[in-house]
């Protein structure tokens, strides 16, 4: 079903979010162009990298013939197979693919979308499996010891998204063992003024909590209940005020006023 739709759509259902003129641009700041005329460019693996990434459940030559629909005035085929296509894929690199995102990545929602006149955004992590291979194990690594490992080498994705649209607006990419939080910061410069950065517990740090605002950003994040167990005052929602105890010891004691906290939760 979802493969025939790429059929009816063609070509264009990347072109359109991908010029072909960005995407060469995109090629020659990453030092990517061909030195000769390959039948599989850069900018033709460009979209069928795309085209794998909608289509995960079709194998390369699937993939293949799905781009072929959509544009008949591509050359023949004639010598291209699976090993020819991993080839160009190396040759590509993946900072194209990057640069070609972080060009293309910006807020889909409308006006109607804000929440009082504010963007709201997430900020979250996931782990995502790997395929199995040394250069993945030693860029990411395994759960369990390093004598044990244990399944599929992971990446640890921490990203920031708009809530209204899905949009994700920049990523970072680390290793099994990395710390979200620490992964998290290199995204600090995508949220700015008039947006509501939405965050988990596991995101929380005093240092980014004081910096942001600076930014003209408001937060709302969760915190652990023991960072903040002195109840200051109760609010009308059940809601209530603590002083953080990591701002009250950089404080040297002094009650500071952290962040608002579920009642009965976290």
């Amino acid at each position: 079903m979802l493969i025939s739709r790429l059929e009816r759509l063609g070509l264009g259902v990347l072109t359109r979010s991908c010029p072909p003129e960005l995407v060469d641009r995109v090629v020659v700041e990453a030092g990517r162009l061909e030195k000769r005329r390959r039948l599989l460019s850069a900018r033709f693996t460009v979209y069928f990298v795309l085209a794998m990434c909608l289509f995960p459940q079709a194998d390369y030559l699937e993939v293949l013939r799905l781009v072929k629909t959509g544009d008949p005035g591509l050359r023949p085929w004639t010598g291209v197979n699976k090993s020819s296509l991993t080839r160009a894929r190396q040759r590509l690199g993946w900072t194209v693919m990057r640069e070609l995102f972080r060009a293309v990545a910006r807020p889909l929602g409308r006006e109607d979308d804000l929440f009082r006149g504010l963007r709201v955004l997430a900020l979250d992590g996931t782990l995502l499996a790997v395929p199995d291979s040394a250069a993945n194990n030693d860029a990411f690594g395994k759960s369990g010891s390093q004598r044990s490992p244990m399944g599929y080498p992971q990446a640890r994705v921490v990203a920031v998204a708009e809530c209204s649209s899905h949009a994700v607006l920049d990523a970072v990419v680390g290793g099994f063992k990395e710390s979200e939080r620490i992964l998290s910061d290199t995204l600090d410069a995508h949220i700015g003024s008039g947006t509501l950065l939405l965050a988990d517990r596991g995101l929380w740090g005093l240092a980014r909590w004081h910096r942001l605002p600076g930014q003209g950003t408001h937060l709302l994040w969760r915190i652990e209940r023991r960072k903040a167990r002195r109840v200051q005052d109760v609010l009308s929602d059940g809601s209530y005020l603590a002083p953080d105890r990591g701002e009250q010891a950089q404080q040297g004691g002094r009650d500071g006023q952290g962040p608002t906290s579920p009642g009965p939760g976290d």
